[in-house]
């Protein structure tokens, strides 16, 4: 197999450096004479050279690759965001690149590093805000947006959903609807804004209803955290109708099976909410009550904003303001909710 034209070679055939062919391919002909440009454009052709897109990036031209940093692919706040924003880029010539980060700031910042290094055109992060300091710096170079969860960092600007007022909300709903205690079940804050925002969602709701705040942290990685939700369960049965309230849907996910094996009525005796609406909500019966986030809308703005920024003309790409964009999440009512006494 011949091996492939590199621009080293190019470089030797024309008699110029490397860095020369680099600002010829990257259309930055200041200082260099016509001569050498006719020359490199010759070596080109005859060596069939063709540069590659992500070495043109290195300055000046653009690579049409904007890069999507998330927690976890699965999670249905990331599959409905990442289809959206795909919609907006996608016509006007952009490619998603989609990597996982599992939520460790570790593997963050050395994906957000590799990327960079790429010359990636733009980047949209599902951000643990560890790594503040960094985002900074590229966020001088190219435009670069938060989703999900916020973080006040220079440059940078955060679209995400009014998670405080919606959880307060749905909350609200399920006292309204005759549950006498909500047990809400989150994962460690951790400095996530999402569930820092829920939570105190939740516990503004039990203070305006004048209940004691229910609360059971659980370890996504640790099933005895689970049995923990289960067992406190349990111990409130005679204080029914109580209803459990997830902060996301990955771990309703977890818990709904459990719940079904308590052997509680649902909804007389056991409400289901979460926030977050699952694709399979809409499959299981009894069925949840849930927040739906504006995914579609989400994406399609941070997909709006990033081409505004990539596209004006004269723009530098450093062009991204400190900011929040909030929108408005819907409170889903679903058969959970619907008591029925007698």
């Amino acid at each position: 197999m011949d091996k492939r034209v590199t621009i080293q070679d190019v470089a030797r055939h024309a008699g110029v450096s490397i860095t020369t062919v680099s600002r010829y391919l990257n259309e930055r002909y200041d200082s260099m004479s016509e001569a050498t440009r006719n020359r490199i454009a010759e070596v080109i052709r005859n060596l069939g050279y063709r540069p590659n897109a992500l070495a043109q990036g290195l300055k000046g031209n653009r690579t049409k690759i904007v890069a999507a940093v998330v927690v976890n692919m699965s999670y249905p706040f990331c599959v409905g965001f990442m289809r959206s924003l795909n919609q907006v880029l996608s016509p006007a010539g952009y490619h998603l690149f989609v990597s996982e980060t599992g939520g460790d700031s570790e593997r963050e910042r050395a994906v957000v590093q590799s990327l960079h290094a790429k010359r990636v055109d733009a980047m949209v992060l599902q951000s643990d805000g560890k790594n503040a300091n960094l985002l900074a710096e590229i966020a001088k170079q190219i435009p670069v947006i938060l989703v999900d969860r916020a973080y006040s960092i220079p440059q940078v600007t955060n679209v995400i959903t009014n998670n405080l007022e919606a959880s307060q909300r749905l909350t609200e709903h399920l006292f309204d609807q005759g549950y006498s205690r909500v047990l809400y079940v989150t994962e460690a804050e951790d400095g996530v804004h999402t569930r820092r925002e829920r939570l105190q969602g939740y516990l503004s709701a039990c203070q305006a209803h004048s209940v004691a705040p229910f609360v059971v942290t659980v370890d996504r990685e640790r099933e005895d955290t689970f049995q923990a939700v289960l067992d406190e369960l349990v111990a409130a049965k005679a204080q029914a109708p109580i209803a459990i309230y997830t902060g996301n849907g990955l771990l309703m996910l977890r818990l709904y099976p459990k719940l079904m094996e308590l052997g509680l009525h649902v909804p007389s005796e056991l409400g289901i909410a979460t926030f977050d609406r699952p694709d399979w909500a809409e499959l299981v019966k009894p069925s949840l009550t849930c927040v739906e986030q504006p995914v579609d809308a989400m994406g399609a703005i941070t997909g709006e904003m990033l081409l505004d920024r990539l596209e004006k003309p004269g723009e530098t790409a450093n062009v991204t303001v400190p900011g929040e964009k909030k929108i408005a999440s819907d409170v889903i009512v679903g058969g959970s909710t619907q008591l029925r006494h007698g």
